[in-house]
Order: structure tokens, then C-alpha cells, then sequence
């Protein structure tokens, strides 16, 4: 009987010790997705700043947020900032495409904002 109940509490300690390495894993998963979209979005910067072709600046926009897309978190804060970062990059896209760098890229750089603001909060509760 003492080897079972010895047993059951090792598969228990397993099981709690997998879920809190997948949380970590997870965590820093989130972590590299928010610096590579904070990343993609200041060479985007860069880009509008050198007065790039919006063409190539449309590109970066859309890595950044496909980059995006793996952020998740259920502090409502940050997931707010993010999907306002995230709507800012859907305009940004469709004024380069048509041709409006000034607003394009101002969107560009509000996103850039937003997403390190998303940066500074996670890191801030995790």
C-alpha cells in the first residue's frame, strides 16, 4: 500500500513539474515573439524614415504581424494594447498600398508604440 501511495504522489509531482516547465516554455515563447515583432517594426521605422519603397515597407508590415499572432496572454491590458497594435498595422498596410507613405508610415511608428508598451507590460507580470 505505501509503494501506491508513494507512486501516485511521484506521478503527481511529474505531472505539476510538466505543466509549470510548459508555462515557462510558453512564457518565453510570448517573450521572443514580442521582440521579434518590436524588431521587425523599428526596421519598418527605419524603412519609412529613409523613404523606402512602400512596397518593402508593406513586406515588413505584414512579417510583423504574422510575428504577432503568437502573442498570447489573458492580462487584458496587454492583450488590448496588442490588438490595437494590430489594427494599426492593418491601416499601415492599406494606406502604403495605396501610396499614402506619411500616414502609413505614422501608423507604422504608432505600432511600434503599442507593441513596446505590449513589451513592457508582459515583462512587468512575467
Amino acid at each position: 500500500m505505501n509503494a501506491l501511495k508513494t507512486l501516485v504522489c511521484l506521478v503527481a509531482i511529474s505531472f505539476a513539474s510538466l505543466s509549470t516547465l510548459a508555462y515557462a516554455e510558453n512564457n518565453e515563447q510570448v517573450k521572443a515573439a514580442i521582440e521579434q515583432t518590436v524588431a521587425k517594426l523599428e526596421q519598418a521605422a527605419a524603412a519609412v524614415d529613409k523613404g523606402e519603397d512602400a512596397k518593402v515597407i508593406v513586406e515588413m508590415v505584414l512579417e510583423a504581424k504574422q510575428l504577432q499572432k503568437t502573442i498570447s496572454t489573458s492580462d487584458p491590458k496587454v492583450s488590448i494594447k496588442k490588438a490595437q497594435g494590430s489594427n494599426k498595422l492593418g491601416q499601415a498596410r492599406t494606406a502604403l498600398n495605396d501610396g499614402d507613405l506619411k500616414s502609413g508610415g505614422d501608423l507604422v511608428k504608432g505600432a511600434l508604440a503599442d507593441y513596446k508598451e505590449v513589451k513592457e507590460k508582459y515583462n512587468a507580470t512575467h
